[in-house]
């Protein structure tokens, strides 16, 4: 299996560095902005780039290393494929002069508490758990925003562009990378097949850290049960609701090898799921950061391959088709609760906006593209 968790790679290759001096001369103000200027012109040789980049933060290095955190939520801790695929880095991070502490949690809410305390210099978390750090990469989550990986290609080389470094500082932090994890689907308890509709007379349950998935479920459901992702798992497995909205990772992670009957799985993602480097602006300068985004777009196909190895994991009977008739009810319903959430002040309008525009350069005959409402 292809490891997809390679966003340091690039950095770590940029830190081949000497011992240094303990003085590091001071940068006039005109040799500062011509550097800066090259780390961030992704039409320079990296190389270039690299030296530029090394020469800007040369106070940051002892003894040749940069030592930094890196703190990974993974629903299976140390014996999950995401903190496996960061700790890979470490040994090699070591031949490049970049010491990482790498760090497994089960628990996303601890890992965003060091984060913010300063104990985590970065954090690898789902997109859903970025709105107060960084609410123009959270809405990527938004409900039926990116209906493809096709659509997300465009739109990661949108966040690796230098145009858009600065949307992705907010306050003391910034978004370092984005990954795609997969999608959120309804998944039903039995065999038989269900509609959208028929879920508002089912019992339904979604995971309660998740504001997206919870908005949509009470769309269906106004009943709908908001609990922690374990205890919905169970609640799913254990036949205590009818029907789950959930992201592909937790069905993969904590439903999948534990149900005991059949299970149908609806064939239209309800919405993105994302996974985001968010790293505290003075660990991660805006450089830095920039290379680490490059990297995540470098890897994309590897991202979207690996999730696909897990979809077709996923037994075909498991799967039901949706009409084109549901399918184009359930889009508009979905893109009245982005306005809705729009308006309430959840998403960015210039992320909604941003997506409409590449849902209509992929689809230019759409009505949204003709009604422009985001």
């Amino acid at each position: 299996m292809k490891r997809i968790m390679t966003f340091a790679g690039l950095a770590l290759a940029l830190m081949v560095l000497p011992r240094l001096a303990l003085a590091v001369p001071e940068l006039s103000e005109k040799k500062l902005a011509k550097l800066n200027s090259t780390v961030m012109n992704m039409n320079l040789p990296l190389q270039k780039r690299v030296r530029a980049l090394k020469k800007l933060h040369a106070d940051q290095l002892v003894n040749g290393k940069i030592e930094r955190s890196f703190c990974v939520w993974d629903p299976l801790g140390r014996n999950g494929p995401i903190y496996a695929t960061v700790d890979d880095q470490k040994l090699r991070s070591l031949h490049y002069g970049l010491a990482l502490d790498v760090r497994a949690f089960t628990d996303e809410k601890e890992l965003i508490s060091k984060l913010k305390s300063g104990e985590c210099d970065a954090a690898l978390v789902r997109g859903n758990q970025v709105y107060e750090f960084n609410k123009f990469t959270a809405t990527l989550e938004a409900p039926g925003a990116v209906p493809s990986t096709q659509h997300l290609q465009i739109l990661s080389q949108v966040i690796a562009s230098p145009k858009t470094a600065k949307r992705m500082e907010e306050g003391d932090y910034v978004v370092a990378g984005v990954a795609y994890l997969g999608d959120s689907y309804v998944i039903r308890n039995g065999t038989s097949k269900g509609t959208f509709a028929g879920l508002s007379r089912q019992k339904l349950g979604v995971l309660d850290d998740d504001l997206t998935l919870v908005a949509m479920a009470k769309q269906l459901n106004d009943k709908a049960m908001a609990q922690p992702p374990v205890r919905a798992a169970e609640s799913f497995v254990n036949r205590q609701v009818d029907a789950i909205l959930a992201p592909a990772v937790i069905y993969h992670a904590l439903i999948s090898g534990q149900l005991n009957g059949p299970v149908r799985i609806m064939n239209m993602p309800q919405s993105l799921s994302t996974m985001q480097l968010v790293g505290r602006k003075d660990k991660f300068p805006t450089g830095l950061a920039q290379l680490l985004r490059e990297d995540f777009l470098f890897k994309f196909d590897n991202y979207v391959n690996r999730v696909e190895a897990e979809v077709r994991n996923v037994p075909a009977e498991n799967w039901q088709s949706v009409n084109v008739t549901e399918q184009q009810k359930r889009n508009e319903q979905l893109q009245q609760l982005r306005l809705a959430m729009r308006d309430k002040g959840t998403y960015d309008a210039r992320m909604l906006k941003l997506m409409r525009k590449v849902r209509c350069k992929i689809d230019a005959n759409a009505d949204e593209c003709r009604l422009k409402l985001e």
